[in-house]
């Protein structure tokens, strides 16, 4: 997460809330998938900033802020065809290893 600046926190958590509609504009489904997603979003936005913000140096707390951070940026990818996709902003903290992909490779 150390590696993640301010500003590419910033720039992606603004383009995913531009991208997330107003929910009180939409009918039934649409308004429930949109609030999911905008409360995903918000629940991330909100650890990560808590994760960074941290006096912890523990390793649960860092596993954490990645994780928080790697589904916001799951989230942004949606429109990653996008031409305002912030490239260089959604950088996942680590990759998975394939053949236990639920396992961060350390």
């Amino acid at each position: 997460m150390e590696q993640i600046t301010e500003d590419q926190i910033a720039r992606l958590v603004t383009f995913v809330y531009e991208r997330i509609s107003d929910a009180d504009s939409l009918q039934e489904e649409a308004r429930r998938t949109v609030t999911a997603l905008r409360l995903v979003a918000d629940k991330q936005v909100a650890a990560v900033r808590y994760f960074r913000a941290s006096r912890s140096e523990s390793a649960a707390v860092a596993e954490h802020a990645n994780a928080s951070w790697n589904l916001l940026v799951s989230v942004a990818h949606i429109w990653r065809d996008h031409s305002e996709f912030p490239i260089d902003a959604a950088m996942e903290t680590f990759e998975f290893d394939a053949e236990n992909p639920l396992m961060p490779t350390r």
